[in-house]
């Protein structure tokens, strides 16, 4: 019988100036699926770009575990800061960012190559999974925003193949029922690679639709941690007095 590894995927100590911004933070991730949640500038997009060595703060030490793996991406007192391509960790903005000579078939082909799938065989896969099979040979200008969006986040699904997975809000401007069959996709598709998430948000109906872990944050400070259930149950009080 193998036992779960019992150390977190990612560990995080972050300290960060920015302006008059203060970002103070330290976290550990174990489950699949974890939310930054908090208003605008509360520091959530910062340490996505952090972890993912796009932004170098005053103080930062930062160790991922991947497949029973540890690695340590940054450790600023000890003058280790590793480039994004050489950490185990794959990102997503909340645009897409997809090759415009490619087509969707291509674009995702080439999330293969930073992963440890058989490209053929995770293309394939991942055109049916994320419902883009009709779309496979179209270039990118031929489809809508959220037509855009769906094959951005298949294609950092893949390429994550395990590693830790930044999304930075990619469901936003996403109509409900896209948003809604766009998680489902994902989530089935993280099941397989077992592959765990950390995302931003600040829409409450979609932290509790991932069933996810929550960070809470405000003026940069973590104030609490805890199952969406419990970190947001006020924000959800609240929305559903106004729905009344």
């Amino acid at each position: 019988m193998v036992l779960p590894d019992p150390r977190p995927h990612l560990s995080c100590e972050i300290r960060h100036r920015l302006g008059t911004f203060n970002l103070d933070v330290a976290f550990e991730l174990s489950q699949p699926w974890t939310v930054l949640f908090g208003p605008s500038g509360s520091g959530k997009s910062t340490i996505l770009r952090i972890i993912a060595g796009l932004a170098k703060p005053k103080h930062a030490k930062i160790g991922v575990n991947h497949d029973g793996k540890a690695q340590t991406v940054a450790d600023t007192t000890a003058g280790v800061f590793l480039p994004p391509h050489k950490r185990r960790v794959r990102w997503a903005a909340q645009r897409p960012a997809l090759f415009p000579h490619m087509t969707v078939r291509e674009n995702l082909q080439f999330a293969t190559a930073r992963s440890d799938a058989d490209s053929a065989q995770a293309t394939d896969l991942a055109l049916e999974r994320f419902h883009l099979t009709k779309f496979a040979e179209n270039k990118p200008s031929t489809l809508s925003g959220g037509e855009q969006q769906r094959v951005s986040v298949a294609r950092a699904a893949i390429a994550a193949n395990g590693r830790l997975l930044l999304l930075d809000e990619p469901f936003t401007g996403l109509d409900t029922p896209l948003r809604d069959d766009l998680i489902a996709d994902l989530r089935a598709w993280l099941a397989l690679s077992k592959t765990p998430v950390l995302s931003v948000t600040h829409d409450i109906a979609e932290a509790f639709q991932l069933n996810a872990e929550v960070l809470k944050l405000h003026e940069g400070r973590i104030i609490l941690q805890g199952p969406a259930a419990d970190v947001l149950a006020e924000e959800r009080s609240r929305l559903l007095a106004q729905l009344s």
